[in-house]
């Protein structure tokens, strides 16, 4: 058992007693673990006597009353145990571990140590700041451990939606060459149409999963403007998804010049999107409405309508974030990011999209594209104001230094 000199703070019992305690870690660590199961006592203890040190450390530093508030609110400016946590986390990843597993060893270390000063150690200030300094070592390891795996797992979906996009063009080939078969029965050219149809659907999955690793990694959505007109472009995405929506009509309007430096095929992306929201969630024997407005000498606004109940508020607030899904419709077998995708290629033009969604009005997202996307890029990063911030029924994303 450890022996206690008179006046020892539990800090210079840390110090002093370091082998003791990161012996009955590892002991705790290992029945704790499944992940420990196998590795040695060296890569299991990794890091453990540093983190110690950096605890003493913390301990034995000066801090005043305001100081110890504003670190319990985690808004300290020392971070002393910050890079070891994020070290610590990166390391236990390369093993296997999970993040319960992770944060189970600091449970662990916390135990060992107050186990080991028990009931003969009095020291309540020093607890106090060696709970402070654990819990700053644990939220900095936890972040790092958070932002490790995904970036692992963005790495692997794009490298997944890479790799499928040469088998499935293939698929795609081989459906349109046999729907263009004369020998082939109207039972094998409906199948087929089928194949082509499903085959379609994996690849607007795939380029979705791409542009959102893109998107993850920092990139804004690349886009080439070149002079376009919005309306032919508005007429072809409408005549390709007329099908989907055989109950009610998809009605385009056009008014004033609609021309401008674009990129062709992501607006019609966004339009896509839009109109394929619009018919997922909105009445089914309703029109849908898409108005595009260039009467403006600087934007051009684009606005899909549909009735339909409107959305709920708690819903409006996601609206534009990667894999979320306002409604619980069975019938939604895209990948949530359908609205996600259309925010950043709006945002990559310069633009704005807007969504408001009120009883019995239905819902209307609303982009506005300056005309000329090169020019307007550069703004991005400026910040923007938000209008319908404060309004419940309105959701908005914008240009910003994370676009």
């Amino acid at each position: 058992m450890p022996s206690f000199k008179p006046q020892t703070s539990l800090a210079e019992f840390i110090d002093s007693e370091r082998v003791a305690i990161v012996a009955e870690w590892e002991t705790f660590a290992r029945s704790l673990l499944p992940a420990a199961t196998g590795m040695s006592a060296k890569a299991l203890r990794d890091h453990a006597d540093e983190i110690l040190t950096a605890i003493v450390r913390d301990m034995k530093s000066d801090q005043t009353q305001a100081e110890q508030v504003r670190k319990s609110k985690g808004e300290g400016l020392a971070h002393r145990m910050g890079e070891m946590g994020r070290i610590h986390a990166t390391l236990r990843i390369e093993f296997g571990f999970g993040l319960g597993q992770m944060v189970a060893e600091y449970r662990a270390l916390r135990a060992s140590v107050l186990k080991l000063w028990g009931k003969n150690g009095t020291d309540p200030i020093g607890v106090i700041r060696f709970n402070e300094a654990i819990d700053e070592a644990l939220t900095e390891a936890v972040d790092q451990f958070t932002l490790t795996t995904e970036h692992y797992r963005d790495q692997t979906l794009g490298m997944l939606g890479h790799d499928l996009r040469n088998p499935l063009t293939a698929i795609v080939m081989g459906a349109t060459t046999l729907m263009s078969a004369e020998e082939l029965s109207d039972q094998s050219v409906g199948i087929a149409a089928r194949m082509l149809r499903g085959a379609n659907r994996m690849a607007r999955m795939i380029a979705d999963l791409l542009d959102l690793t893109r998107t993850r990694f920092g990139d804004a959505i690349p886009i080439v403007p070149a002079p376009i007109d919005l309306e032919p472009v508005s007429r072809q995405v409408i005549a390709e998804l007329e099908g989907q929506h055989p109950g009610g009509s998809i009605v385009l309007t056009c008014k004033g010049d609609l021309h401008g430096e674009w990129d062709n095929d992501r607006l019609a992306q966004v339009l896509s999107n839009l109109i394929r929201n619009a018919i997922q969630h909105g009445e089914a024997n309703k029109p849908i409405e898409v108005v595009a407005n260039g009467s403006a000498e600087d934007v051009v606004v684009l606005t899909i309508q549909n009735a339909g109940p409107p959305i709920p508020e708690q819903a409006l607030v996601t609206i534009f974030e990667p894999m979320v899904r306002h409604t619980d419709n069975k019938q939604n077998t895209g990948l949530g990011l359908g609205l996600y995708i259309v925010s950043q290629v709006v945002i990559a033009h310069g633009g704005t999209v807007q969504v408001t969604s009120f009883d019995p009005e239905g819902t209307t997202f609303t982009v506005r594209l300056p005309r000329h996307a090169k020019a307007a890029a550069a703004q991005v990063g400026g910040g923007s104001s938000n209008p319908g911030r404060d309004d419940p029924a309105v959701a908005e994303t914008a240009p910003s230094p994370a676009a």
